[in-house]
């Protein structure tokens, strides 16, 4: 099963399905999600590290990150997403001044002081947007926005904006400390995701509103 899952996994790795795109960056397809938690559920533990260089919770693959997984730094800066042989494929991450969502060579930047787009770049290492997005008369405020809404129950969401709704990758914060990364449309979660426990038991799947499905 292994072997099955680990070559189905390598043959779509590099597929990326226009019509799953978000926003400005693509994403995986969900034949694709769906074969990458069934490899780190199945082949995976979810282990909490704490060195030098930070703090990680998440899924280890002989002893290499692989999976889901979140990592806090010492710098501060906080990782969101998927990881593959130790390396951070996509999700979102976020510093003091900015969040960037996407994978490595092609994503959005935001700045957090405004919510507002600042960059994308694209995997020829091309910014589309290279300066501030400056609203004028030709060139309105953008539909997406990264920011932060505070709720009255005590509850924290972090992420992607459209039109004013949770739709696209974002970190859902309970007031009991649990969290939950992923995928939103229309304001509801709405694809994968992984449900982090405060005692580090990491649920990773599908989700459709507030129900895991797979």
């Amino acid at each position: 099963m292994r072997k099955i899952l680990f070559t189905t996994f390598i043959l779509l790795s590099t597929m990326l399905v226009a019509q799953e795109q978000v926003q400005f960056y693509p994403v995986m397809s969900d034949p694709l999600q769906a074969v990458f938690c069934d490899y780190a559920s199945a082949e995976g533990e979810v282990r909490y590290v704490s060195n030098n260089h930070g703090q990680y919770v998440g899924n280890f693959i002989d002893n290499k990150i692989y999976g889901w997984g979140y990592f806090l730094s010492n710098s501060g800066a906080q990782t969101f997403g998927q990881y593959r042989n130790g390396r951070h494929f996509f999700g979102i991450t976020i510093t003091m001044e900015t969040a960037r969502v996407g994978s490595d060579d092609h994503f959005v930047e935001y700045d957090l002081a405004t919510g507002n787009i600042l960059r994308v770049c694209t995997p020829e290492g091309n910014p589309r947007l290279s300066a501030p997005y400056v609203p004028t008369t030709d060139k309105p405020v953008p539909l997406y926005t990264f920011q932060k809404i505070v709720y009255e129950n005590g509850d924290t969401y972090y992420g992607e904006l459209y039109n004013g709704r949770r739709h696209g990758y974002g970190i859902y914060y309970w007031a009991n400390g649990d969290f939950w990364y992923g995928k939103y449309e229309d304001g509801y979660r709405q694809g994968y995701g992984a449900l982090y426990k405060t005692d580090h038991r990491v649920f990773s799947g599908r989700w459709i509103g507030d129900s895991k499905v797979e």
